[in-house]
């Protein structure tokens, strides 16, 4: 019985020296960590992978560069995966981070299309965000500070959004997968080259055709992520007694979101509340101790984030009648058969729905600050 033991021991010490049969050098692959499309010459597309690079042996005074970025044009995504081949190792996509589509190319081509291949292979993550660039894809990745990888610098820049309103949450390939089967609008996160930097700035509006309606300015997606009832960090700036204030977002308190349908017609009724800081008080005579100055304080910043929503909303109801915010999923759970009957049409029952918002801001600290006599 010893013996058998012993023999069973020794098989499995002799199998775990043997290491993973198909391991591979890490030199000999290529570590794809994002990819940008562009429209190309002759109705072909642009690809742009971004690739890591090992770390080498060079000195501090002469970093080496810690990616690299191949270009090639093709007929499909997947056809230039395949040229892309001819001059580098095999692609490694399970570390891929960032799709970056230019805006010209969702002008010209449906977002499932570009996205297919992608949604395919069973190598790219479903994890890895999509993000719309007014800059050619290629610049985009080809600007950063010395030794940053661009596709991790926005992967980085998207996880703000705790800091301020104008970010949208991330949107990955598995989600995006998900919201073009489900026929609906949605927007993605938009990025720009700015004074030799790369900036979040706005998004794009997929309408539920998978075209791109218009693109949202960075402040029109914050009067979105507040209509949605998304916000998560940032400021509302405002004025009272003709004085500037700015009132920071602490936290989410309470989000209901109920539609009803009457025949054809959709209302939707959004409520929410925050706690928030008042951080900024430009009036000289401010009271912050005094509970109805604060009452004032927060009524001017609920009438503010009132105005915002209603520019936003006249803008996608009426100028890109797409129902980005997402809507359509609230009134597919709460009236599931009316939704399987008018799947295809959410954008024009949103472009015609009675929306209802409300916000309830309740300031619970302003500091160090308060009555100045």
């Amino acid at each position: 019985m010893k013996l058998v033991v012993h023999l069973i021991g020794l098989f499995v010490a002799i199998s775990l020296l043997s290491g993973c049969w198909d391991s591979e050098e890490i030199e000999d692959l290529s570590l794809l960590v994002g990819v940008g499309i562009d429209l190309g010459e002759d109705d072909q597309l642009s690809l742009t992978h971004q690739i890591l690079l090992p770390a080498s042996g060079q000195s501090a005074e002469t970093p080496a560069p810690s990616y690299e970025n191949a270009t090639v044009l093709a007929r499909t995504v997947h056809d230039a995966i395949r040229e892309v081949a001819m001059s580098k190792n095999v692609l490694f996509a399970n570390q891929q981070r960032l799709i970056i589509i230019n805006e010209n190319v969702l002008k010209s081509l449906p977002l499932d299309a570009v996205i297919n291949q992608f949604i395919k292979d069973n190598d790219t993550r479903r994890s890895c965000i999509i993000m719309v660039s007014k800059d050619p894809a290629e610049q985009i990745l080809s600007t950063g500070e010395d030794g940053s990888v661009p596709s991790n610098d926005l992967y980085s820049l998207s996880e703000n959004i705790s800091a301020t309103s104008k970010i949208l949450p991330s949107i990955t390939l598995g989600q995006t997968s998900a919201s073009l089967q489900a026929a609906g609008s949605f927007a993605i996160q938009s990025v720009s080259i700015k004074e030799k930097m790369l900036k979040l700035d706005g998004a794009g509006v997929i309408n539920n055709h998978s075209e791109l309606a218009g693109m949202l300015t960075a402040d029109e997606v914050s009067y979105m992520n507040w209509l949605e009832g998304n916000i998560e960090g940032g400021i509302i700036v405002g004025e009272h007694k003709g004085k500037r204030f700015s009132v920071e977002v602490i936290d989410q308190t309470n989000k209901e979101i109920k539609t009803t349908v009457n025949d054809s017609q959709v209302t939707i009724d959004i409520s929410t509340e925050y706690n928030t800081r008042l951080s900024e008080d430009w009036y000289s005579n401010e009271d912050s101790f005094s509970s109805s100055y604060l009452k004032e304080i927060e009524k001017a910043a609920e009438k503010e984030v009132e105005r915002q929503v209603g520019i936003i909303l006249d803008k996608l109801q009426n100028d890109l009648k797409s129902d980005a915010p997402g809507f359509f999923y609230y009134i597919r759970s709460q009236h599931p058969k009316f939704y399987k009957q008018n799947k295809n049409n959410m954008d024009e029952i949103f472009s015609k729905a009675n929306v209802q918002f409300k916000v309830d801001l309740k300031i619970i600290d302003f500091g160090a600050k308060g009555a100045t006599n």
